[in-house]
Order: structure tokens, then C-alpha cells, then sequence
């Protein structure tokens, strides 16, 4: 396992090392130490708006997606099993091929006029992300007592105050865990990007391929390095969030 994990992170650990080069051009092991390229990412505007673009993108994504396949995820949870086949439905955009989603998607934002937008590339990039927020919650949602509602349900509590006092608390972890991968997955998106967001925007994955395209310089192993922050982000934020549930549980269930 050891090997398997470092293969799979070797390459990686190249790329961050890269972005230290002094050098104009990507050289490992680098000859000089520098942090050059980091500063060249920081003060080139460019570069710092598609990285605003795709965080204010991101966080759109991410309120929309998990809004919408929370409240889907647990409707689906308390359908009729029949019913439930409609989760293939919501993911159909993660299984179908990327090209198949991205031209489906633009050619139903240029009827509502949303191409070259901000809105329309947030909208775009909530298809997909759903499906990962459905995902998620589902699983967190099959592993609740429903008893727990009715309890509540019982004392009178109206099914607005049982969801907000019973159900979100205990699915709280998955449905952040579903707005991290909402997020990342917008972050990272390229292929619907590059067809709904028109000439006017650029995302940050957008203005990394047109840079390796045109010319290639060690600011896109920084860029590379600092992606690499976000699924360590969410790894520590998942477990942050799993220890703080697991907490009051415990507290909710003391020992005898």
C-alpha cells in the first residue's frame, strides 16, 4: 500500500518541487531554490482574477448544489422505493462523457442568454455537482434512525423545526462533505468551461491551459502546488467536522 500510495503521489511531490525553481524553465531537480514563481503567480493579474473567478464561481456552485441535492437526497430517502431510481436521473451528468454534458449544456444556456456569464458557468457547473451532493447525503441519510423524527414528530414538533433540529444536526458532515466536492468539482472544471464562459472569462483551470498551450514556465507548477492545497483542505475539514459529530454523539449517547 505504501508503494501504491507513493506512486500515486510521486508525481505530485515532482510538480511542488519544480515550482521552487530559480530557473526559467522547468528543471528537476531544480538547480536554485526560489520562490520567485509564486510571487510572479501573486502580482500577475491575470492570474489572480481567473483565481477569483473560480472561487466566486466555486462558492456559487457549491450554495446552489448542495441546496438542491440536499433537499433531493432526502426526499429521495423518504420516496417510495420505486421511486428512488430517479437518483440515476441526477447523476446522469457525472456518468455521461464530459463533451456530451458541455455541449448539452450550451447549447441550453445560449437559448436563455446566459454564454460568456458568470451566472451561466455557475449554473453549468451545478449539473454536474448535484450528483455529488445527492451522493453524499444519500449516504449519510441510510445511516439515520428515522425514529429519531418521529420522536419528534410525537412532541409536536411541525416537519420545518424536525429537519432543522433533528436531521440537518446528524446529516451536517455529509452535506459539508457534498459542498467540498461541489466546490472542488467547479474549481477543477475544464471541458464546460471552456464552451459556456465565452471570451470574456476565464477561469483559473481555463488560464492554465491557455498558458501551457502558448508557453510553459514554472508559475504553473505554483499554480499546480497550490491546487494541490484544496483536497488537503477538505481532508482536514472532513475530519474536523466527522470529530466534532462524533462528539456530540457521544454526548447525545453517554455511557452507562
Amino acid at each position: 500500500m505504501a508503494l501504491v500510495m507513493f506512486y500515486l503521489l510521486f508525481l505530485s511531490l515532482v510538480v511542488v518541487i519544480m515550482s521552487f525553481s530559480a530557473e526559467t524553465f522547468l528543471e528537476f531537480p531544480p538547480s536554485a531554490l526560489s520562490f520567485k514563481w509564486y510571487h510572479s503567480f501573486f502580482d500577475d493579474p491575470s492570474w489572480t482574477s481567473a483565481t477569483w473567478t473560480s472561487i466566486e464561481i466555486g462558492l456559487a456552485v457549491a450554495i446552489l448544489s448542495t441546496f438542491a441535492g440536499t433537499l433531493a437526497a432526502y426526499g429521495l430517502n423518504r420516496t417510495f422505493p420505486r421511486l428512488r431510481s430517479f437518483t440515476l436521473l441526477i447523476l446522469t451528468p457525472i456518468t455521461f462523457p464530459s463533451i456530451v454534458v458541455a455541449i448539452a449544456t450550451y447549447l441550453g444556456l445560449l437559448n436563455l442568454g446566459l454564454i460568456g456569464s458568470k451566472t451561466g458557468i455557475a449554473l453549468a457547473h451545478s449539473i454536474g455537482a448535484i450528483g455529488y451532493v445527492v451522493i453524499i447525503v444519500s449516504a449519510t441519510l441510510a445511516n439515520f434512525d428515522p425514529r429519531l423524527e418521529q420522536a419528534a414528530k410525537s412532541m409536536r414538533a411541525g416537519p420545518l423545526r424536525t429537519f432543522t433540529r433533528i436531521t440537518f444536526p446528524l446529516i451536517r458532515p455529509g452535506v459539508i462533505g457534498g459542498a467540498l466536492f461541489a466546490f472542488i468539482h467547479s474549481f477543477d472544471e475544464v471541458v464546460v468551461s471552456s464552451l459556456v464562459s465565452g471570451l470574456s472569462i476565464r477561469t483559473l483551470p481555463l488560464k492554465m491551459w491557455e498558458n501551457m498551450r502558448h508557453e510553459i514556465d514554472p508559475t504553473i507548477a505554483a499554480v499546480a502546488s497550490l491546487l494541490v492545497l484544496l483536497p488537503l483542505l477538505w481532508l482536514l475539514a472532513s475530519y474536523l467536522t466527522w470529530w466534532r459529530s462524533n462528539r456530540r454523539l457521544k454526548d447525545f449517547h453517554p455511557k452507562p
